[in-house]
């Protein structure tokens, strides 16, 4: 069987796996395969996205501007029609950057991506037997667009520059309903010109680096995540054959387009929720993602504006283990602002999750959509201690629930 390093240098001798590009095509042909081999059963479900972010961020700032233009364009009428695009604009990206489902990002400049799915039915599984355990194992295999945004000082500050972008939109809005309803004075006018500006600005510094070096290699995000999702569950499957975990229906969940937006997990979600076992109340969640450098780190918050919190038994558990001496020095638990994680729309079912990646001592996640997300500079123990961690997390809440 091949070894959880092979496989990581086989992800990672693509330039890239940019979502609905040929590269994400081939590395989903290359998990599929390798799923195979450890015996899963294994589907592709292919599925609409923009093919980055990018696509997002510029419907959103161009409806804006629009808005803004025609609300400076004097006439009531067509005030209106701009008020009308500059709040929908602005809701969308309240929608779009606090991780829920925006209506924008099934505008024009679809693509086909696939997500790789694996199952493990538990051994001598009779057709319509009870399954005890339910296990999604999590983790995206598309690589993210190179970002100017995301060095270590620019991670610090990534969640507040989005909550003044959502701020100075709204000041658009606000400015466009004053000038709009009479009130075209200079002041008035050169700040919406104002704000248009610093949106033009914003689109460009945020994707300045996608359109002039294209996508990183994804060694540590998320080439890392992708094996220790592997790994756990080809030790699960070992302990459901060897008869430690009874019933134990073991699933791994492969999404593209996470750096788009999460929509793989979120079109994952919606198309198989309503099949798992039990309507989902045996279902647990653990994601992982960017393994390759830092301190493995259990997700306690994410989120912009709206605070996501993984309170639920399964980080609880987590916690508790990380508390013990097995774990202690290898793991920790902390925050993610940075944009988040496919978990998310699990969280917000109501699901128990468990988030795991990588922090470095100051809370960044080292080279992450950069172009030295490579894989000579991959550390795998972060790796390696998910997988522990996972493990262990699976059999304590087996023998506590069942």
């Amino acid at each position: 069987m091949p070894s959880p390093h092979f496989l990581l240098n086989e992800l990672c001798r693509l330039p890239h796996r940019g979502s609905a590009t040929p590269n994400e095509r081939e590395a989903a042909r290359l998990l599929a395969e390798h799923l195979r081999s450890r015996g899963a059963a294994v589907r592709l479900d292919a599925f609409s996205t923009p093919q980055t972010y990018a696509t997002v961020v510029y419907w959103i700032i161009g409806l804006m501007l629009a808005g803004i233009g025609l609300a400076l364009s004097g006439g009531f009428l067509v005030g209106q029609l701009g008020l009308f695009l500059s709040g929908f604009a602005l809701s969308q990206a309240w929608l779009y950057f606090n991780w829920r489902e925006a209506l924008v990002t099934r505008f024009p400049g679809q693509h086909r991506a696939v997500n790789v799915l694996g199952t493990w039915a538990p051994p001598n599984n009779v057709p319509g037997e009870s399954i005890r355990l339910h296990v999604i194992l999590m983790a995206h295999y598309d690589t993210a667009p190179v970002s100017v945004l995301y060095s270590p000082k620019q991670q610090k500050t990534f969640r507040a520059s989005l909550i003044v972008s959502l701020c100075v939109m709204a000041l658009g809005v606000i400015l466009s309903v004053v000038y709009t309803f009479g009130g075209t004075s200079s002041i008035v006018f050169w700040s919406l010109c104002a704000v248009a500006l610093y949106l033009v600005v914003q689109a460009v510094l945020g994707t300045i680096g996608y359109l002039t070096k294209g996508y990183t290699n994804g060694a540590s995000d998320n080439a890392t995540g992708v094996v220790a999702a592997i790994e756990t569950a080809d030790r699960l499957q070992r302990a459901t054959q060897a008869g430690a975990l009874p019933g134990t229906l073991v699933e791994v969940v492969l999404p593209s387009a996470e750096e788009v937006g999460m929509l793989g997990s979120l079109a994952y979600l919606k198309k198989n929720r309503a099949n798992w076992p039990d309507g989902g109340r045996k279902t647990i969640v653990i994601n992982f993602d960017t393994l390759g450098a830092g301190k493995l780190t259990v997700i306690e918050q994410t989120g912009t504006v709206e605070v996501i919190r993984y309170t639920n038994a399964l980080t609880d558990l987590a916690r508790q283990l990380i508390d013990q001496p097995a774990f202690s020095p290898r793991a920790q638990s902390g925050r993610w602002h940075t944009a988040d994680f496919d978990s998310v729309w699990f969280v917000r079912a109501g699901l128990p999750v468990l988030a795991l990646c990588a922090l470095d001592t100051d809370g960044t996640m080292p080279r992450i959509h950069r172009p030295e997300d490579v894989p000579e500079l991959v550390d795998e123990q972060p790796m390696y201690a998910a997988v522990d961690l996972a493990e262990a997390v699976v059999k304590h809440w087996y023998k506590q629930f069942n």
